[in-house]
Parts: C-alpha cells; structure tokens; sequence
C-alpha cells in the first residue's frame, strides 16, 4: 500500500512539475521582452514560435529533474537536501534549454534572432524555474508531512533489540513525527520476562517468531540494533525477512570506534567495506568549501584592508615588537602551520614557555586587551584561508604541545583534526572559547567534525558576530 502512495505522489509531483516548467517558460518570454527590464535590438519573437518549443523545454526539462534525483523517495530528506537537489535541476535545465536554443539558431525550431536573446533567456528561466519547483515541493513535503503527523501515510518498523542502541533509535525517530514511521514491536531473546513493553509498544522475547509476527502485524521494516554475537544470531532471520520482502535496515555495530560521518562505501573486489573515522570533508566537498572559504576570505580582507592598516599603526607605535605574531598550530590530517595574529601581547610574553592566555592577562598590551576582546586580532588569519591553512569555519587549532597533552587526556582528541581548522566554530558560538571547559568544547567540535555541512558552516558565519559583539570569555 505504501508503494502505491508513493508512486501516486511522485506521479502528482511529476504532473505538478511539468505544469511549473511550462508555466515558467511562458512567463520568461513575457519577462524578457514586456517587462522593459531589457534592452530589445532585433524585435520580439512571436509568441506562437516560443509557444511550439514548450514541448521540448517541458521534456528536457523534466528529464533533467529526473537526472537530479528530485522525485525520489523523500521521506527521511531535510529541507536543505530539497532545496540542493531542486537548485541542481533547475541549473542542470538551465544547461539544456541553453545548449537546446543554441543549436536550433538558423532552423525552422528557432525563436531568436541571435545568441545574446539565448543567453538571457536561459539566465531568466533558471532562477524562475527554481522558485516554482521549489515551492512546489516545499509545499508538497508539507502537506505529507503534515499527514504522517496525524497518523496518514505512516511506515511501521519492528526493532530486533532492545538495548540502548535500539532505544535511542526509537527516541530519535519519536522526535521526527514528521517521517511518519510507527513503531509496532521489540523482539529480543536476552529481554527480562518482566518486561512486557517499551515506549508503549509490545516487547517479544522469541527471536524465531520475527517473520511470523512481521507477517501478522504487516511490518514495513525492520531494524537490527544488536551487535557482536548478538547480531550473528539474527542474521538467519534477517535473511527469511528479505526473501519475504521485508526491508531490512541494520544499524551498524562500531564498537569503541567513532563514525565521524555517513558510512562510507569502499567496494573491495567482491567485499564491501563500511569507514569509520573517514573525514566528512571528502571528494567534492573539500574542494568546493575551498572555493568558497578563498572567495568569502577575500572580499573580507578587501572590506577591512584600511581597518587593518590603522591597526597594525597602532600596534606599531604604541609597544615594541612585530606587528603580527606567528605561531606553530596543528591544522588538518595533524599537519602544523604557521597561523597568523596581530600582536597582543608585550614582547617576549612567552620566555617561559607556552601558557593559556587567561581573563585580565598581565603580558597584553593596551591596544592588545581591546583586540582580544573583539576578536580583531584573528583578522590576519584571512591570510591562513587564502593559503588553505585553515578554513572560516571549523575546530580552533592548538599549539601541538597542547594538543599532544589534550590528546593524552582526551582520547577522541585527534579527531579534530579530521577536517581543516577554522577561525569560528561551533564550539565558539556556544560560548566555549578562551579559558573554558576542554571537554565540553571537545563534545561541540566532534558534534560539528561529524554533521559537518555547509548549512551548518553558514549558520556559524552568521552567529559569529553577534557572539564577537557579546566578547563572552575572549581575553
């Protein structure tokens, strides 16, 4: 039954789609050459030329909504993966309504009367097209998810276990009322006898009876949380399970180790491996948040060059000692770095050797303790990203002396170092910055080396100011 809705979804998404596309082919004709918005050097086209290639654009148009992977099922996406997915087919048609239009130019299917009209008329269509397609399954998703909410459309699962792997599972899932998905049951072997129920639902202690019960209760899926020995036993059911078409989902037993991100495939000849530790920032990833940390760094520096220039003034004339202050970090894959600041503090600060920098710090200088308390004094760090050092956003980097004492006490430490350090973070947003608690800001760094996104780094670009603004524990 939960096929069928499916495909009836899709199918009036699909429908939905293609009345957009050809509704924002017609409006861009209007826009283009009626809004007075641009110049017209050869004439209009005739409306009726344009009319005849709604066809082929809804075509084109739709096969590239396809390629882009926007009427898959959506159930467990987020808003962003909407948006991501909706931007890559509206830019990947934008490419073949351009590419179609230009090779039409001097046939009997061609509406322009050179390739400008094209280019304009590709760069109007696009933006156009996301907005509708985007509204469109914006609202959609919300209709459905307002559905599963008041019990239509659910899935239900059974979980083969009932450890604290499973029942974090459940909670999760609890939270997430909008992915309609129902739990009907527990099965466990290992479960005490007096435990007849949990978060409400029926717990069964006869592992052999899964397929049964699965059968009798109509069972959409079913999710393993055991681990070790434990899982070994329930393959045999899990295998009876699928032959019987029942989806199998198996929530992967890591031990002591720490999954930083999504599972990573890596076929082997005729084995698949699943990583652990492997970087979020992996791929394309890795260069496009390079892109855009040079890009966004570079319009910075041009924004507070002058700014920049009456500081190091400033630093210049007012104590003795160099401008900026270099000093050994650990960036990236362990690797260290020269990082860059402005000088805060009074000529040879550290004879003694490296110390935490704490509140009313007698080795600041007067223009250093203002600098360190807006935080002015990362600014020559834009150098660092432009170098691809660090990045905007990411884990603070350390001394490697402190990071080999933090590594010793913390043994998840290392793991910072997973991805590129960064001038803000998530940790910093959260007020742990300066002479605050290790482990706490080892729990946000981890929390952000393992949901790394780039929702999630503009978010923190966007806070950063106003925490900069507050000064919270910045001295």
């Amino acid at each position: 039954m939960l096929r069928t809705h499916a495909a009836f979804v899709s199918m009036l998404r699909s429908v939905v789609d293609i009345i957009i596309i050809g509704l924002s082919w017609m409006i861009v004709y209007f826009v283009r050459f009626y809004s007075g918005l641009f110049s017209i050097e050869r004439g209009i086209p005739e409306f009726s030329k344009h009319f005849l290639l709604t066809l082929p654009i809804i075509l084109l148009c739709y096969i590239a909504c396809l390629w882009s992977g926007i009427y898959k099922p959506q159930r467990i996406h987020n808003m962003f993966q909407l948006f991501a997915n909706t931007l890559k087919a509206s830019i990947l048609s934008g490419l073949f309504v351009f590419t179609f239009l230009y090779s039409t130019l001097g046939t009997r299917f061609s509406i322009m009367g050179d390739a400008p009209y094209t280019r304009i008329l590709s760069a109007l269509f696009v933006p156009m097209l996301f907005l509708g397609l985007s509204f469109s399954h914006l609202f959609t998703m919300s209709i459905v998810r307002n559905l599963r909410k008041k019990g239509y459309n659910l899935r239900h699962y059974a979980v083969i276990g009932t450890g604290p792997k499973a029942q974090q599972l459940v909670s999760d899932i609890r939270k997430m009322n909008w992915l309609g998905l129902k739990c009907s049951f527990f099965i466990d072997d290992n479960t005490d006898n007096s435990q007849k129920q949990l978060f409400g639902c029926p717990v069964y202690a006869s592992l052999d009876k899964t397929l049964d019960l699965v059968k009798e209760k109509q069972i959409d899926e079913v999710y393993l949380a055991l681990g070790g020995n434990e899982a070994q036993r329930a393959y045999p059911v899990l295998e009876s399970l699928q032959n019987a078409g029942v989806t199998v989902r198996i929530i992967p037993d890591w031990g002591n180790l720490l999954s930083l991100s999504n599972p990573v495939v890596v076929p082997i000849g005729s084995q698949v491996l699943f990583s652990a530790g492997e970087s979020p920032l992996s791929g394309h990833n890795i260069i496009l948040k390079h892109i855009f940390d040079f890009l966004i760094a570079l319009i910075i520096l041009i924004i507070v060059s002058i700014p920049m220039l009456v500081i190091a003034l400033l630093i210049k004339f007012s104590s003795k000692g160099p401008i900026l202050y270099k000093q050994s970090r650990v960036g990236m894959d362990q690797r260290e770095f020269n990082i860059y600041k402005f000088r805060t503090m009074k000529e040879n600060a550290e004879e003694s050797g490296p110390k935490w920098t704490t509140k009313n710090d007698s080795r600041r200088t007067k223009i250093g303790a203002f600098l360190r308390k807006t935080s002015i004094d990362e600014l020559p760090q834009l150098f660092n990203v432009l170098k691809g050092q660090m990045s905007l956003v990411g884990p603070r980097p350390e001394r490697p002396s402190f990071v080999k004492e933090f590594s010793e006490q913390y043994w998840r430490y290392m793991l910072r170092h997973k991805v590129k350090s960064g001038m803000t973070g998530w940790a910093q947003i959260n007020g742990y910055r300066g002479d605050t608690s290790l482990r706490k800001r080892l729990v946000y760094d981890l929390y952000y080396v393992r949901n790394w996104s780039f929702a999630l780094d503009l978010w923190i670009l966007i806070k950063t100011p106003w925490h900069v603004i507050k000064g919270e524990n910045a001295h």
